[in-house]
């Protein structure tokens, strides 16, 4: 069972609480959502997450059964996958993520955003077209990031994305300069990417085709459809105190 206390009640609810409430343990269900099943790919979804603490809130999780593991042959790293129980805990963690991004003001969580989860949440959801050269490479710098994490780059090759914290060494193809806030806004459909470069806060560069359909390639967050209430209805102001 989970580490924590439990509440001394039989209710269904208290009982999932009790299983569920460890911090990172929902955020860690959201990875196997997005389809990270290896351990370095979980720890990059998770870069504030410590990987002792990785370890062991995936053995928690295997030992309540929302996870099985599968070792690794000749040398490879295993796969960690959502079992039934855990599949079907995941309706519950997108109504949640879905009641968040339409009633929770998003002010508070723009104030500390770590570019290196930005980064690997874009990488995982942009989208390939047919347009684009092959391999296609998009060079951000974030202007606000401290600067050993300032950089980073999207490789577009045989239909993958690869989500890069270091040079990949290829010809870039379109140059986005910005700050974490204003991509952000952006990606997660609180901010057009129009007004964001039409506003100057956003500057992009490159070949015009590239530019012009930059919204095809670029996509949104999974979660962008849900549009946010109007800022007097919205609650969350706590979460930055």
């Amino acid at each position: 069972m989970s580490s924590n206390q439990g509440y001394g009640q039989y209710c269904p609810l208290a009982m999932a609480s009790t299983l569920l409430g460890n911090r990172w343990t929902l955020l860690l269900i959201r990875e196997f959502m997005e389809g990270s099943t290896r351990f370095n790919d979980l720890a990059r979804g998770l870069p504030l997450l410590s990987r002792s603490l990785l370890k062991r809130r995936l053995q928690e999780l295997e030992d309540n059964r929302l996870i099985t593991h599968r070792p690794g042959s000749r040398g490879k790293s295993g796969e960690c996958r959502l079992t039934p129980a855990g599949e079907d805990l995941t309706k519950v963690i997108f109504q949640m993520a879905t009641w968040g991004q339409e009633w929770i003001d998003e002010e508070p969580s723009l104030k500390d955003i770590d570019g290196r989860f930005l980064i690997w949440d874009m990488g995982r959801n942009v989208k390939p077209t047919d347009f684009l050269p092959n391999p296609f490479t998009v060079h951000f710098i974030f202007e606000d990031a401290p600067e050993e994490i300032r950089e980073h780059w999207l490789v577009f090759e045989q239909n993958e994305v690869d989500a890069c914290y270091i040079d990949p060494g290829k010809d870039v193809d379109v140059f986005v300069e910005t700050d974490l806030r204003t991509m952000t806004r952006v990606w997660m459909g609180w901010c057009s990417l129009e007004a964001a470069i039409r506003d100057g806060d956003m500057v992009v560069t490159g070949q015009p085709l590239y530019i012009d359909r930059m919204r095809e390639w670029l996509g949104l967050s999974s979660l962008a459809s849900t549009q946010k209430r109007p800022v007097t209805q919205r609650i969350g102001q706590a979460l930055s105190q």
